[in-house]
């Protein structure tokens, strides 16, 4: 079942815990919902309150209670919980994300320049930054309560619906709040097919989480979460007014249930890979691959 989450004011998706004073460097936001976001939303229409347990078992419940089957941490899934996102403007054209605060205006291009190590200039037919309004927020001292520090917080513009892909029987719809920052979407299905793309190639839609002992170089076969994982191209890299493709990793918490739940190694979304002729039907890779952490869209170049 296709489902489309617009967002119905300017929202934030925190990436990094808020604690203290906060200044607009160090403030980690994302525009794209996780899975575990997506199974929040499917909760609250639901009116399902999640259980109180701690690490990821909260999650598993929620997983088995949607699909009647175990988290069984396959490291790739040919039907994942969810799938997404696709971005869609207020034309009703689609694109795909880059990082967390991105857009990839031209997949097939944008795969291209990465597997041939490209190096020009960015231009609007590839990238498109999104539109973030920053706000200051003021916060008392807590040590000296006459005193307020002023701290900002970045909100994406709500000019943009999220496409997600969810393999539930029952149709959710509804206005439903987004993450935990008090901010709301709509929710409606759309009785329609889902684009998973076709071919080796693909881009990451949401973070490809992965395990390994190694500290600094290591095969990918030794990677927990890369067993699908052919080629690795890297996420383009802006340097001045150029761009260039590199292999990034960053750290991504699983959100918070009845208490903060772990975080992982990534591999950031937008990231270019190929994909093992084995796995040719998998949807979403990487740990967790099942709830739709490492959900690829495909794309088949010509030789």
């Amino acid at each position: 079942m296709k489902v489309i989450i617009k967002p119905l004011e300017e929202y934030r998706l925190g990436l990094r815990q808020s604690s203290g004073i906060i200044i607009e460097n160090v403030d980690v936001v994302s525009a794209f919902l996780s899975p575990t976001t997506i199974l929040g939303i499917i909760g609250k229409l639901k009116n399902v309150s999640p259980l109180k347990k701690p690490g990821i078992d909260d999650l598993k419940d929620a997983y088995y209670s949607l699909t009647q089957n175990e988290l069984k941490y396959v490291y790739h899934s040919d039907s994942p919980l969810t799938w997404g996102p696709l971005i869609r403007d207020e034309m009703d054209k689609k694109y795909y994300p880059l990082l967390f605060s991105k857009l990839i205006l031209d997949v097939k291009k944008y795969i291209e320049y990465a597997i041939n190590s490209f190096e020009g200039i960015i231009t609007e037919s590839i990238i498109r930054e999104l539109r973030v309004q920053t706000r200051r927020m003021n916060q008392l001292n807590r040590s000296n309560r006459t005193t307020i520090h002023s701290f900002y917080q970045k909100f994406f513009s709500n000019e943009y619906a999220l496409e997600y892909c969810v393999n539930i029987k029952e149709n959710i719809k509804g206005v439903s709040m987004l993450g935990g920052e008090n901010r709301y979407a709509e929710v409606c299905p759309e009785n329609c097919e889902c684009d998973y793309g076709e071919g080796d190639y693909a881009i990451l839609l949401q973070p490809l989480l992965f395990e390994t002992e190694e500290t600094y170089f290591t095969k990918l076969s030794n990677v927990k979460g890369f067993q699908c994982v052919d080629e690795i191209y890297g996420v383009v890299v802006e340097k001045g007014n150029h761009m260039d493709f590199k292999v990034k990793t960053t750290y991504y918490a699983l959100g918070y249930g009845n208490e903060r739940r772990p975080m992982l190694r990534a591999l950031p979304p937008g990231t270019v890979i190929k994909v093992k002729e084995e796995c040719e039907d998998a949807k979403a890779l990487g740990i967790l691959s099942e709830l739709g952490f490492g959900a690829i869209y495909r794309i088949r170049l010509q030789s």
